[in-house]
């Protein structure tokens, strides 16, 4: 009697501990970046239990192994199971990016050749040719010298802080958990914004420097200039000395 009752035992516990070795094997493998893997190992932990969580973990895991085919179900097999509106959210969030995802089918487009004949071209007439030598002396302002140094620096740190919210977006995109997924968009939001207002600040730097430059002008100083005349030519020498 006391050995039917470990069999029977046995028997019941095998599919809990293959679900439990399967879920872990497969976190594992996600963690690891083979989501092909990963996606066959959580596979077999949703057919030993089916659970929504290991379903979505599963089309998680199908999508970033590019198999939307079979990722799209999934989703929305977890939404018609789920009914926290958050969890929803985040589900429809991922599931939106198998959409993206998907490259867009372009038609090449047959370009015919086009005919162009060639254009009879005049010979230009003969005109007399006036050069003037001309030396520019700039003013120098220190402030706005200064003013776009800092305004582009300014728009440095925005970039930096654009390529930072591109790495957030993308942790939040293979987030696993709905903690992770808010904590990576939080961390987004922040930094878009803090890359709008350094942007902002360096446009503004940068036009406002500029403004005061065209507005001081620069000095000419015009030092020779030949001037054609009906008998031949004129040299003239003018200018500020």
């Amino acid at each position: 009697m006391g050995r039917l009752l470990v069999v029977v035992a046995a028997i019941v516990l095998a599919p809990v501990v293959a679900f439990a070795d399967d879920l872990k094997r497969g976190i594992e493998l996600y963690k690891a970046g083979k989501y092909a893997d990963a996606a066959a190992a959580l596979a077999k932990a949703y057919d030993a239990d089916a659970k929504p969580e290991t379903l979505f973990a599963l089309a998680q895991a199908e999508r970033l192994a590019g198999d939307c085919k079979s990722a799209v179900p999934h989703y929305r097999k977890v939404l018609d199971q789920v009914s926290d509106l958050n969890v929803a959210k985040l589900v429809q969030a991922q599931l939106s990016q198998c959409a993206t995802d998907e490259p867009a089918k372009v038609e090449p487009t047959k370009v015919e050749p086009v005919k162009v004949e060639p254009a009879k071209v005049e010979p230009p007439p003969p005109q007399i040719v006036t050069k003037t030598v001309v030396r520019e002396v700039r003013r120098t302002d220190q402030l706005s010298t200064s003013m776009f140094a800092t305004g582009t620096l300014c728009l440095g740190g925005a970039a930096g802080l654009v390529v930072a919210a591109l790495g957030s977006q993308s942790a939040a995109d293979t987030a696993f958990t709905q903690g992770d997924y808010n904590r990576f968009e939080n961390r987004l939001a922040a930094e878009r914004a803090a890359a709008i207002v350094t942007a902002a600040v360096g446009v503004t730097l940068i036009t406002v420097a500029t403004v005061r430059w065209v507005r001081a002008g620069n000095r000419a100083k015009a030092d020779v200039a030949i001037v054609p005349t009906s008998s031949g030519g004129a040299l003239v020498v003018g200018g500020r000395f």
